[in-house]
């Protein structure tokens, strides 16, 4: 959501919620963590950040791109996840122009709190399911023929593709209370169906990396993280880039501007997007993941963000680690 989207008063009452929220979500991380698992969570958090720089297309004059709250909350549990995409959106909308300021805490509350939960809520109850028919079949001529990782991937797809709709339905929710303008019955329809691309795309990535990850050694783990976070953000940006040359708004924005007309000064009407306005920190070194403004330095500020990341999340969360080897995770299905 970019600054102006929703009312000033809803701004505020939505930073309180995100408060809230991600010092609850602190407060029990540190059951999740171990200063091993630490820096695990830092890489975790480059990673999304760096996936979160891919926009594809996903519909004609649509883009979209991977939320990664399903990923890290499969990765690292839940409270952990939420303060991930915390620090991912706080270095988005403050290094580079991404997100509005005023709208951080609804963009947090949607997104860190409301599509991480609804992630790892999915992925829970349908790793219980497995779980009882497994058990149900066991003993019985319909033996479940599935393999541990295509049990894996199952549960992680569908988590994935949920934590978008339950960041949509979020923001539903917020824009909703907010009052800033209608939302046709049309446009919220709309809204749902453009997304459904990205929740596939969502659900795929999430299967993939979590089946990747299973099973992996520390080490190997770390590495593996650490490569692909500055691979997908210094080369396969720029070659996103140079390859989707057309710039084109990605699901969110594509519905908000439905019933706009650009050419007005003050666009009235269904026009979700009517007060939305230019970011403060447009004219910043990095702004628009480009360094100085340049044409081609894409890859060379994602490798910038990922090092921000990395410092900003293993800072925050060293400091809740507790000095314990004892670790409450999501626990994939074998």
């Amino acid at each position: 959501m970019s600054d102006g989207l929703i009312t000033p008063r809803a701004s505020a009452l939505f930073y309180v919620v995100a408060a809230i929220g991600v010092a609850l979500a602190a407060w029990l991380a540190r059951t999740e963590l171990t200063e091993k698992s630490a820096a695990t969570a830092a890489l975790v958090t480059a990673l999304v950040f760096a996936m979160q720089m891919i926009d594809v297309p996903v519909l004609p004059g649509v883009s979209g791109h991977v939320l990664g709250g399903a990923v890290a909350a499969l990765l690292l549990g839940p409270f952990a996840a939420a303060l991930c995409l915390t620090f991912v959106l706080t270095v988005q909308a403050f290094l580079f122009a991404d997100g509005g300021l005023t709208t951080l805490g609804a963009n947090t509350t949607v997104m860190a709190l409301v599509g991480v939960a609804g992630g790892y809520g999915t992925a829970v109850a349908l790793r219980a399911y497995l779980a009882s028919r497994d058990t149900a079949h066991r003993d019985t001529a319909h033996r479940d023929t599935w393999s541990p990782t295509a049990g894996t991937f199952t549960v992680a797809f569908t988590a994935g593709c949920a934590s978008v709709f339950a960041a949509v339905t979020g923001f539903v929710v917020v824009y909703a209370l907010s009052g800033a303008a209608h939302m046709p019955l049309s446009t919220l329809a709309y809204l749902y169906g453009v997304h459904a691309p990205v929740a596939l795309l969502e659900g795929l990535v999430t299967g993939a990396v979590v089946v990747a990850a299973t099973g992996a050694a520390h080490t190997r783990l770390v590495t593996a993280l650490g490569v692909a976070a500055f691979g997908v953000a210094g080369v396969l940006s720029t070659l996103a880039v140079s390859t989707f040359t057309a710039e084109t708004p990605d699901a969110l924005e594509a519905a908000t501007l439905r019933g706009c007309d650009i050419t007005q000064t003050s666009p009235t009407g269904d026009c979700m997007a009517r007060g939305v306005r230019e970011h403060r920190l447009a004219g910043s070194a990095l702004a628009d993941y480009r360094v100085g403004g340049q044409e081609g330095s894409t890859g060379a500020a994602g490798a910038i963000g990922v090092l921000a990341t990395i410092a900003v999340a293993g800072t925050g969360f060293r400091a809740l680690t507790r000095r314990r080897e004892s670790v409450v995770h999501f626990e994939l299905p074998r």
